[in-house]
C-alpha cells in the first residue's frame, strides 16, 4: 500500500528543509502524525551544490529579491521562532569592493545603494579610514580605482552546525525523511496533476509535490514533460592558513568585485575563498550545454578532505590573496574542492507553481538557496496551503517558471539544445 502525504518534497537541501518545517508546522500543530515527508537521493543537506559559504546578505541588483534577503535575515537571527532549534550566526557584516571607474560601473553601484537604502536595506559606501578600522588595517586599499560599501547586517554561519541543526529541525517538526530514496518516476492523475511518485523505494501518494532538487531537477521531471531550465556551474573552493595574530577575529565578508571573490573568515584562523556565478551569457549557456549533473563526480559529499584542486586553480587564489592580503603572508594552503552552484539561464531563482501541474511548486535558489530558505519556506508552505502572504509589494512574476517560456528565451534555448550545439558554445566561450 502507498504511503500519503499532504506534501512531499523532493530535495534535502536547505529549501527543501525550510519548506518542509515551515508547510509541517502550519499544518500539524501538536499532531503526531507526519503529513509531510522529504525525498532525497542521498543525505540530508549533503550540500553538493552550495556548502561553500554559509553567507547571508541582502544586497542585490532586484529589490524584490533584496527584500526577500533583508526578511530571511531577520528570520535567520530568530530561527528557533521559525525552525524550533537554536542556530547562532557570526555577525561581522561585509565589504563590497568595485571598480571606480567613475562611468556606467561605479553608478550602477551608487544607484544600487539609492534602491536599497529607498527599500530600508543598509548597504553604503564607505571610506578608507572606516575600512581599515573595520579590517585591522588588513586588506590593500586603493580609492583611485576603487569604491567600498559596507552590508553591516550582513552574517556568517558555519555549515556544518547548519546541517546538524537540520536534522534536529525535521526530528522536532514531526517531518519523514527518507534518505537514500531517488525520484524514478510519476504517475499522473491526468494531465495536468501528479498522484503518485514512484522511487527505488517503492511508491507515494502526495496531494501536492514540492521541487527543491536544484540541479538534478531537470533529470527527475523530464518523464512527464516538465522542462526545468537548472543547471550546475562549477566552483572551486579553497582555505588557506593565514596568522592568527594577523585575522581580526571579526574578520569581514569580502565581496571583491575586482578579483571576482568572497573571502570570509573559516574555522577560527584560516581564509576562506571562493568565486562568484560567471555572469558570462557563453558560460551559462556553457552548462546547460553540456549537462554538468552527469559529471563524474557530481554525487560526491564535498568538504575540504576532497583535495580536487589544480595547481592552475590553486594558484589564481594564491595571487588574490597577494593583492588583495598584501599583509597576510605567510600563508598556507589547506585544502581546495570543486563544488557548484544552481543557475538558471538569468541567474534568477525560481519560486512558485509550475506553469502546466497544478499540484507541482518550485523552490529553486539559483546559487543562493541558503541565505533565502527561511523566507522561501514560509512562501511557499503559504502558497500551497493558499494563506495570505504578508510581504509588502510582493510578486512572484520575476521569479515565476513561466518566464522561461517567453518569446526572448527562444535564442537562448535554440543556442543549448541538442548535442550538435556544444562545440559552438564552447568556441563563443573562448572569444
Amino acid at each position: 500500500m502507498s504511503e500519503k502525504y499532504h506534501t512531499v518534497v523532493i530535495g534535502g537541501g536547505c529549501l527543501g528543509v525550510a519548506t518542509a518545517i515551515s508547510l509541517s508546522k502550519k499544518l500539524n500543530n501538536n499532531s503526531n502524525n507526519s503529513s509531510v515527508c522529504i525525498l532525497e537521493k542521498s543525505v540530508l543537506a549533503g550540500g553538493i551544490s552550495s556548502r561553500h559559504s554559509g553567507i547571508i546578505r541582502s544586497a542585490n541588483a532586484s529589490i524584490q529579491a533584496a527584500s526577500f534577503a533583508e526578511q530571511a535575515n531577520e528570520m535567520w537571527r530568530n530561527i528557533k521562532d521559525h525552525w524550533g532549534i537554536d542556530l547562532f550566526p557570526e555577525t561581522p557584516g561585509a565589504i563590497w569592493i568595485a571598480r571606480n571607474d567613475k562611468k556606467e560601473a561605479a553608478k550602477t553601484w551608487r544607484d544600487l545603494e539609492k534602491n536599497l537604502k529607498k527599500n530600508h536595506i543598509d548597504f553604503y559606501q564607505i571610506k578608507s579610514k572606516e575600512i581599515k578600522s573595520l579590517t585591522n588595517d588588513f586588506i590593500r586599499i586603493n580609492e583611485e580605482q576603487e569604491i567600498y560599501f559596507h552590508e553591516p547586517n550582513a552574517m556568517l554561519f558555519d555549515p556544518i552546525k547548519v546541517r546538524n541543526a537540520m536534522y534536529n529541525a525535521v526530528e522536532i517538526n514531526n517531518i519523514k525523511l527518507k534518505e537514500n530514496t531517488r525520484v524514478t518516476g510519476f504517475e499522473l492523475q491526468s494531465s495536468d496533476k501528479i498522484k503518485r511518485i514512484k522511487t527505488n523505494h517503492g511508491t507515494i501518494f502526495a496531494e501536492n509535490i514540492v521541487n527543491a532538487a536544484g540541479g538534478w531537477s531537470p533529470q527527475i521531471f523530464d518523464s512527464i514533460n516538465v522542462k526545468i531550465p537548472v543547471s550546475l556551474q562549477p566552483v572551486y573552493v579553497s582555505n588557506w592558513l593565514v596568522s592568527k595574530r594577523k585575522l581580526p577575529k571579526d574578520f569581514p565578508i569580502i565581496a571583491d568585485y575586482i578579483n571576482l571573490s568572497y573571502f570570509r573568515s573559516w574555522k577560527d584562523g584560516e581564509l576562506h575563498i571562493h568565486q562568484p556565478r560567471d555572469r558570462s551569457p557563453a558560460s551559462i549557456a556553457r552548462s546547460f550545454a553540456e549537462e554538468p549533473t552527469s559529471m563524474k563526480g557530481a554525487d560526491v559529499f564535498f568538504d575540504s578532505s576532497n583535495y580536487t584542486a589544480s595547481y592552475a586553480e590553486t594558484n589564481k587564489y594564491a595571487e588574490m590573496i597577494r593583492d588583495r592580503f598584501p599583509y597576510a603572508n605567510p600563508y598556507v594552503f589547506n585544502g581546495g574542492y570543486l563544488t557548484f552552484f544552481d543557475i538558471t539561464p538569468d541567474l534568477k531563482f525560481i519560486l512558485g507553481k509550475d506553469k502546466d501541474v497544478s499540484n507541482l511548486y518550485h523552490c529553486l535558489g539559483a546559487g543562493q538557496a541558503f541565505k533565502y530558505a527561511p523566507i522561501f519556506g514560509d512562501i511557499l508552505s503559504n502558497l500551497i496551503l493558499k494563506r495570505k502572504i504578508k510581504i509588502n509589494n510582493f510578486d512572484l512574476q520575476e521569479f515565476s517558471i513561466k518566464r522561461f517560456y517567453k518569446p526572448e528565451m527562444k535564442k537562448f534555448w535554440n543556442l543549448v539544445h541538442g548535442s550538435q550545439n556544444t562545440l559552438r558554445v564552447r568556441e563563443q566561450a573562448t572569444v
